[in-house]
């Protein structure tokens, strides 16, 4: 074992705490594993950071010593504490307590761009990156710890097992940038899966025009929701009162779609493609809107070639 692991152990029994598998914790014993992240982060002596979920502070004992600013966030108040002691003489570590899901997390830092380096809790890391992707301008960098399964998803290319939602809502804004992989013998207690490190750089704007981020959301999730089934027939099942068959036949004959492929085949692009032709029909902000708002937009709206 290591004297990382070794530590961690001790800790946790001196503060009488424990790993709670309902929270994903599982904390990173391995040195060699948080050197090698932190390389990959590429975190100067001029870089504000962002830890989230830092746990009892394997990855922030090296980052207090590297970065200009460093601030954590720690859902779990016992860490908290921990932490807060820690670090208590390091002016430049800044401990919140708050669930990052929630938290307004641009708001919780004083720089306009800080970088992001992460051990993610398991079962809140699609949450937590997509609060990032939302914040991307402050946030335009991060490097994180995911499970291997999430890692493919994110970055899986269209027509793969492994393309989804995620998939196509993440590339719109994130560029990976390297990656690799962890054994579960890095973390105590031992997960039952292989995680792996991310790095991502987040555009401001979006790899194509969206003119209708909604209408592109409800899209997707209706094309992956039931993706056995024809791009045509998931369409409809988002539940416009108005939107008959024939018109979304005429929305995706504009975007240039053939109905009876799968969702699942179409790259990102094409999903853009087909998201702003049905704003173009509908109006924008019907599309996944509630059904008498989607009324009032579609009665205003002209149908595509109309």
């Amino acid at each position: 074992m290591s004297a990382l692991f070794d530590a961690t152990r001790a800790l946790l029994a001196q503060e009488g705490l424990a790993p709670r598998k309902r929270l994903g914790q599982n904390f990173l014993v391995d040195a060699g594993i948080v050197e090698r992240m932190l390389a990959c982060a590429e975190v100067s002596a001029e870089d504000a950071v962002l830890e989230i979920g830092p746990g009892l502070g394997a990855l922030t004992d090296v980052l207090a010593t590297r970065a200009r600013q460093l601030y954590l966030v720690e859902y779990d108040r016992g860490f908290c504490g921990v932490l807060r002691r820690k670090f208590a003489d390091s002016t430049h570590v800044e401990v919140i307590e708050g669930d990052a899901v929630r938290l307004d997390l641009a708001g919780s830092v004083r720089e306009p761009r800080v970088k992001v380096v992460a051990s993610l809790p398991y079962n809140a890391a699609v949450s937590i990156l997509f609060r990032l992707v939302d914040a991307r301008r402050t946030f335009p960098e991060a490097t994180v710890m995911l499970q291997r399964e999430v890692a493919d998803r994110l970055v899986a290319s269209a027509g793969t097992r492994a393309y989804g939602a995620p998939s196509v809502l993440f590339q719109l804004y994130a560029r990976p940038r390297s990656r690799f992989r962890v054994p579960s013998a890095a973390f105590y207690p031992r997960p039952q899966v292989v995680s792996e490190v991310l790095r991502f750089e987040f555009a401001e704007e979006p790899s194509f025009p969206v003119d209708d981020p909604g209408a592109l959301v409800a899209i997707v999730r209706a094309a992956f929701g039931q993706r056995r089934k024809m791009l045509h027939n998931t369409l409809q099942t988002i539940g416009m009162r108005d939107a008959t068959p024939e018109l979304w036949r005429d929305v995706l004959e504009t975007a240039g779609i053939d109905g009876s492929v799968r969702g699942e085949t179409l790259e990102v692009e094409a999903f853009v493609t087909l998201a702003n032709a049905a704003a173009a029909c509908f109006g924008t902000g019907a599309v996944g809107a509630s059904p008498k708002e989607a009324r009032r937009r579609t009665s205003h709206a002209r149908t595509p070639g109309g």
